[in-house]
């Protein structure tokens, strides 16, 4: 569930190496004057520039690729360029005209935050640009702060990708792993380059804790409109579909079956 993209060939897919379901990941390291063609897929692709600049890019800016949309290239200015290109595994909808359409750009100093406090800022980053099937979003928490509850989803995948600073990552086991295994919290140290994927379906809830210098990262996540969130900390469900929250009581599987 966790790479770092200095253990990982170049032409290697980042999420996969780190135990991704459904989702890609590539790392685009270019130098100047050096040009890629980016892969041409049916997906609503998502690029986020780490650093450098290129065809009018510069570091921070978030480009949606949505579906369809011809064949990007990038070209590397004199500062190269080091970028992460996101996928869904989303096909285009049946209702689409085939035209492409143009990408589109912001930039992480320009968007607007969910978030801006002395916790740190959050920023749904490829939504503001359009993307509809998946989101990157953009993450700072300063020490010691939290990010979101801890959670495990149902259908959605996410895939963090640390860009600074150090934080810790929980694993929370499920209800009936706590109940029935006596499963404990498990602790995980990242830093700057380190992916961790958390597939759909786990059980296991996950949490973000920002170390002393803090962290910087980015959440990429699918967007199915059947997805089921727990939270074990609050024993909250969220049904996406249905705009409900509501509480529930956790139950072994015998709980109120006959004994014989």
């Amino acid at each position: 569930m966790i790479a770092h993209w200095d253990d990982v060939p170049r032409d290697s897919d980042l999420a996969q190496a780190a135990g991704a379901v459904a989702v890609s990941l590539r790392r685009i390291q270019l130098a100047p004057g050096e040009q890629v063609e980016l892969p041409h897929r049916q997906t609503e692709d998502v690029l986020y520039v780490v650093a450098g600049s290129g065809d009018g890019l510069r570091a921070g800016d978030c480009v949606v690729y949505r579906v369809p949309h011809d064949t990007p290239t990038v070209r590397a200015e004199d500062d190269g360029l080091t970028a992460l290109l996101f996928a869904t595994p989303a096909e285009p909808p049946p209702f689409r005209s085939g035209q492409p359409e143009e990408p589109r750009t912001i930039n992480v100093a320009d968007a607007e935050p969910a978030y801006e406090g002395k916790a740190g800022r959050w920023v749904l980053l490829a939504r503001q640009a359009g993307a509809q099937h998946a989101g990157v979003n953009y993450g700072r928490l300063e020490a010691g702060h939290d990010g979101a509850p801890p959670h495990c989803h149902s259908a959605d995948e996410e895939l963090f990708v640390f860009l600074e600073g150090q934080a810790t990552f929980e694993l929370w086991p499920s209800p009936l792993d706590v109940m029935e295994q006596q499963a404990e919290k498990e602790a995980i140290e990242v830093r700057a380059g380190h992916v961790v994927s958390r597939p759909p379906s786990t059980g296991v809830s996950h949490s973000l804790r920002a170390g002393d210098a803090g962290a910087s990262f980015l959440v990429y996540g699918t967007r199915r409109a059947n997805d089921v969130c727990y939270y074990p900390r609050s024993n909250k469900i969220y049904w996406r579909g249905l705009g409900l929250i509501a509480r529930l009581e956790p139950l072994s599987y015998d709980d109120g079956e006959p004994e014989d």
